[in-house]
């Protein structure tokens, strides 16, 4: 036994060691989560990590640069030769800046790649075909890929201003049903037991707060935890309905092709999710929580 754990241990270091000059990193970041492959030349997984979401217009350089020193990928950050970063907020060159700023201090060796999060959930759900892909989140977007180019006809504007059907958007909607007295009595009861009573706390929580939009997001699963009960579900299937009326309808061909859901809001909606794209007379093609594999097949294909 304890011949076969040094000879595993030995393997695994001699394969870290073979493919010190050639990892490759890749991450999908909404903004409460970040999830990070470690992978080599070939598209293998060697490790994986997780960290905060990195979104740019909820985090500054220095906290980005301080989260990543005290995450798993400090031990390996000189022996990443490549870093592909996917990113809710990464829509234009100055909120990029804000991430590549401590990613090329941090991962000095490497070449640092910043995108969108759109082109993330384009790339990993697509399969030869153009597709519209919505995301569901802690925010919420909606694009059309025809594998080559990414179009963007409703821009997502932020939870303040949209974020329609997202994580926070609930939050939200779940709040001012508790604090305008008009939750039902059983879901108000429940809803005293797992959450904040006291609207001034909330109010600082959310104005006070650099990542008011996870906040408000952390509502959301009482929202799916209680899917099946009448006030819930109406709720529920009007938020689906707007967000089909304002990021799935605003394309043409919207009927014609196939509609991926990413994120986590969508995978614990995804009955709701089909009921409302048949109410919309369109089609479903996949529901996944969290994009990353996938991501990691379509990227190493392409290169």
């Amino acid at each position: 036994i304890i011949f076969l754990f040094f000879f595993n241990w030995v393997y695994k270091i001699h394969y870290v060691c073979s493919q010190i000059y050639s990892m490759i990193l890749i991450a999908d970041s909404g903004s409460t989560k970040c999830s990070w492959a470690i992978c080599d030349d070939k598209g293998q997984i060697i490790d994986r990590c997780s960290t905060i979401g990195f979104n740019p217009y909820f985090i500054t350089s220095a906290k980005v640069s301080k989260h990543l020193e005290n995450s798993d990928l400090n031990e390996i950050r000189e022996n990443i030769s490549e870093v592909y970063f996917y990113g809710a907020g990464c829509s234009s060159k100055k909120m990029n800046a804000i991430i590549e700023r401590p990613f090329k201090k941090f991962f000095s060796k490497a070449d640092i790649n910043v995108c969108h999060d759109l082109d993330a959930a384009c790339f990993s759900m697509y399969e030869g075909e153009p597709a519209i892909t919505g995301i569901l989140g802690t925010g919420s977007n909606s694009c059309f890929f025809d594998g080559e180019n990414i179009y963007e006809n409703a821009p997502s504007l932020g939870f303040m201003l949209g974020d329609e059907a997202s994580g926070n958007n609930f939050g939200k909607k779940l709040l001012c049903l508790y604090f305008n007295n008009v939750l039902d009595d059983d879901l108000k009861h429940k809803y005293e037991e797992e959450f904040e009573t006291d609207i001034a706390n909330i109010n600082s929580n959310v104005y006070n707060n650099s990542r008011a939009n996870v906040y408000l997001a952390k509502f959301f699963p009482f929202v799916s935890d209680n899917k099946d009960h009448p006030q819930m579900h109406s709720l529920i299937m009007k938020t689906l309905d707007e967000f089909f009326k304002l990021h799935i309808c605003c394309f043409e061909d919207y009927k014609k092709v196939k509609i991926n859901f990413i994120g986590s809001v969508a995978f614990f909606l995804q009955d709701e999710i089909i009921k409302t794209a048949d109410n919309h007379n369109c089609t479903i093609g996949h529901i996944v929580k969290n994009p990353i594999d996938r991501l990691i097949g379509y990227h190493f294909k392409r290169r």
